[in-house]
């Protein structure tokens, strides 16, 4: 678990290990394509299943199963980031905040407002956690300047 506190109206608790579940997960492999650029919305696409079931009507489509197991194996072979904007908007942070700090036991590195929408927490390699405890590693990446600000092992957020 890891804690977003600080400049911001809530703390917030992340835990890496339900991200694998979310949507807004992305493989490294299409961001670095360029399929994900800052903060995407859920879209209507990414819910395939059920808007097959809104589409076709609420028979299973004889590619159903396949297509689920497809995507439970990717599961357990791809490496994931999810976008951290979505939790730093969720702890409020307040007007005057210019920053996130992100600290592990050794060290701490601050990632400045205008690049929080490419703040990247990277949770799974390989269809494993990248430590066994949860915690992750963060980056900030564009098309532009690729991957900077990598940063192992975040124990411990804080907006400034």
């Amino acid at each position: 678990m890891i804690q977003i506190e600080g400049n911001s109206k809530f703390n917030i608790t992340l835990d890496a290990t339900t991200w694998i579940f979310d949507d807004r997960k992305v493989k490294i492999e299409d961001l670095e394509q360029g399929i994900f650029n800052g903060e995407r919305p859920i879209e209507f696409e990414n819910n395939v299943a059920w808007n097959r079931a809104i589409l076709e009507g609420a028979t299973m489509p004889p590619t159903l199963n396949s297509e689920t197991t497809y995507k439970k194996r990717s599961f357990l072979q791809e490496s994931f980031v999810i976008n951290a904007m979505p939790f730093i908007k969720n702890s409020e942070p307040n007007e005057n905040a210019t920053k996130v700090v992100l600290k592990n036991d050794k060290e701490s590195i601050d990632i400045p407002i205008e690049q929080w929408p490419y703040l990247f927490f990277h949770f799974s390699n390989e269809g494993k956690m990248i430590y066994k405890d949860g915690k992750i590693d963060a980056f900030t990446y564009d098309q532009e300047n690729g991957y900077q600000n990598k940063f192992s092992y975040v124990a411990e957020i804080e907006v400034v």
